[in-house]
This record gives C-alpha cells, structure tokens and sequence, in this order.
C-alpha cells in the first residue's frame, strides 16, 4: 500500500511541472547576464538565422547621452538585451524607463545593466529601449546584443546591431582626468626643474 507521504510527494512534483516547463515568464535571472542562455530544460536555440534585428537610428554614441533602441521583427513575448563592447561578456553602461512588460535586470551589481521581459505579453517593434552609455571608460565601439524568445521552445541567441562608434573628438571621463593630471603633473616637473637651476 502507497503510504500518504509518498502520495504528497507526487502530488507536489505534479502540480509543480507546468510551472517548471514555462521557463521563467516574468523574465531572466541575473545568472544568465554572461550567457545570455534560457534556461529551458530540453530545449536548445534555433539555428537558422533570426526573423530579428537591433535597430538604433544611430551609427554613434556620445558618454551620458541616451540611445534608443529596438528589437524589430515578428512579435516576441521573452528577451534579454544588453549593450557590450567587442569580445566582452560584460554588460555595458545602463538602461533606464523600461517599456511596459519589461524590466530593469541587474548584472555584476549594475542595476540597470540589461533589460528583459516582466511578463510574456507580446513585444513588437514599437517597444523602444533607452540605453545610457557610461560617463567612464567608454570603448571606441559598442553593439547591442539579445536573445529573442517566441516561445519557450523557440528562441534565437546572439542577435547583434550594427556597432555604434564613440563620436569624433568625444573623451571619457576617465581618460580627461588621466589627461589633467598628466599636464599637472608635467607642469609640476617643469617648474621644479627651473626651480632647481635657480638656485
């Protein structure tokens, strides 16, 4: 005779595997801010190129100055969008006033750094992001990167914009400091060495 505690433990599991085969509906996991990978159990991405593309209306990015973004395309339901430099796995800048049915993810302790679906109603090409490009260390080039989900079981990895370069005669933060101490510190060198031949 099955005993009442086992029967729980079926129950459970039962009651449990539609939830677990949905994927994550309310969008992705901090885990997967490298990998850009669901995790669906069972299934693997499509193969064929993607029906999508990310749209700027853009060809530049200037530090601190907002960039809108799109996935374009057939209708998609789940996504993760990041902006990257060239061979990085690290999200890049922040995004801000997510669109409805999505939602800010955070990565690495940046809160904004990638945006991904809130629920799966139906995006479509009039869901624009805005990303924010750092102050600081900016790359000459950047491009946008997401995975794209019809469904859980169909869903495209790696779809990339065109790369953004960084404005002409545009510095970072980090590279106008590095340049102000190099001239105090230059002028400092100077007016010791003539300092020293006066006495």
């Amino acid at each position: 005779m099955v005993s009442r505690n086992l029967l729980s433990v079926c129950c459970i599991v039962l009651l449990n595997i539609p939830s677990l085969s949905r994927g994550f509906p309310y969008g992705a996991p901090s885990s997967v801010c490298e990998s850009m990978m669901p995790r669906h159990s069972g299934v693997v991405p499509q193969s064929n190129t993607a029906p999508y593309t990310i749209d700027t209306g853009a060809s530049t990015y200037q530090p601190g100055m907002p960039i809108q973004v799109q996935i374009l395309g057939l209708q998609y339901h789940g996504f993760i969008l990041e902006a990257r430099k060239d061979r990085s796995t690290t999200p890049l800048g922040s995004w801000q006033d997510p669109p409805e049915n999505t939602k800010l993810l955070q990565c690495f302790g940046n809160l904004g750094a990638a945006v991904t679906h809130s629920n799966m109603a139906s995006k479509n090409n009039s869901t624009t992001f805005v990303w924010i490009p750092p102050e600081s260390a900016c790359p000459d080039a950047v491009k946008f990167m997401a995975t794209v989900a019809q469904s859980r079981e169909i869903y495209w990895l790696d779809v990339q914009s065109q790369p953004l370069t960084k404005a002409a005669g545009i510095a970072c933060c980090a590279t106008k400091i590095a340049y102000g101490i190099s001239i105090i510190t230059a002028l400092f060198l100077c007016s010791f060495l003539i300092t020293g031949y006066d006495n």
